[in-house]
């Protein structure tokens, strides 16, 4: 790979709604390579984007509307905020909608399980802090599930990080970055993947 992926996290969602159709299509105006979304259960069952438990009055869109709109136009990173999700994500899955497709989570219990269930996905432990004090900690933490990859916190971008990405052979998916001059070292760093940003049309023009 010859620079880092664009992935625009909730969308463009510096300038429009999270996890929104606006974000969503500014992200791909953009050129962004990715799109990034939550994915929680709604009230009626069925799959829907939201980053927080639910609320009474609100509404989320349909996760079936994001994978309609992404469809051939832009990759997708589904992040997954709770267990149980897994079946059904895979039953909304089309041939299409796997195309440059990963799927995410903080929940190593979510990774194993979709590792079980199917081996084609490209699956990413996301990572907030340091599972335990080893340098072995990180390539554990994504072993011990089933992980491709590691996406951590941009925070936790330091040596361990570094040395489970090598291990792993594959780079890492950081996030959230939206200053240019992050946004610029990055670009150039052989250990750097993706890069996840709320500024995904910034991204692109450091990222090229």
């Amino acid at each position: 790979m010859s620079r880092p992926l664009i992935c625009a996290h909730r969308g463009a969602s510096a300038d429009h709604a999270d996890n929104s159709t606006a974000a969503f299509e500014a992200a791909i105006a953009a050129g962004a390579d990715l799109v990034e979304t939550d994915i929680r259960r709604g009230r009626d069952g069925s799959l829907v984007l939201a980053h927080d438990p639910i609320g009474a009055d609100e509404d989320p869109l349909p996760l079936r509307v994001l994978l309609d709109l992404a469809r051939g136009r832009v990759g997708l990173d589904l992040e997954l905020k709770e267990a149980g999700l897994e079946l059904d994500l895979l039953a909304l899955l089309e041939p299409a909608h796997r195309e440059g497709l990963i799927v995410t989570s903080f929940l190593p219990e979510v990774i194993a399980e979709f590792r079980r269930l199917d081996a084609s996905l490209d699956l990413g432990l996301l990572v907030e802090e340091a599972p335990g004090s080893e340098a072995i900690g990180l390539l554990t933490a994504a072993r011990g599930c089933g992980a491709d990859f590691l996406a951590p916190d941009i925070a936790l971008l330091g040596p361990e990080a570094r040395r489970a990405a090598h291990a792993l052979g594959r780079g890492l998916s950081v996030w959230t970055v939206n200053d240019a001059p992050t946004l610029a070292e990055l670009a150039q760093d052989p250990d750097i993947a993706i890069i996840t940003t709320d500024v995904p049309a910034l991204a692109r023009s450091i990222v090229a």
